[in-house]
């Protein structure tokens, strides 16, 4: 690469303006190359690491929803027994009624 720089510095005063530009371009060129290599392997990095996240947090959202519909499904059983023993509380109480009258 030593070699190469002292072969540009040494030929910019016959290569002109047009020379000086074309090499100022070719290094501009890698350097940006370089650095979106870079960005997009960071860029790429960052997506897996957010895909991952959002796994493990929807396999905790599953669960919870898993947990909580189980809870209601065991509170609508409950329900569904106290209304069962008040409506057979109900029907001893107006039975009792109809023959005290």
């Amino acid at each position: 690469m030593d070699a190469f720089w002292s072969a540009a510095v040494s030929a910019i005063p016959q290569a002109s303006v047009g020379g000086l530009v074309l090499v100022l371009l070719i290094i501009v060129m890698r350097w940006t190359s370089q650095d979106r290599t870079d960005y997009r392997k960071a860029l790429a990095d960052e997506v897996k690491r957010i895909n991952a996240d959002h796994d493990s947090e929807r396999a905790e959202w599953k669960a919870d929803i898993a947990e909580l519909r189980k809870r209601v499904d065991e509170l609508q059983l409950d329900l569904d027994r106290e209304r069962k023993a008040r409506r057979e509380a109900e029907d001893m109480l107006a039975e009792a009624r109809r023959r005290l009258t």
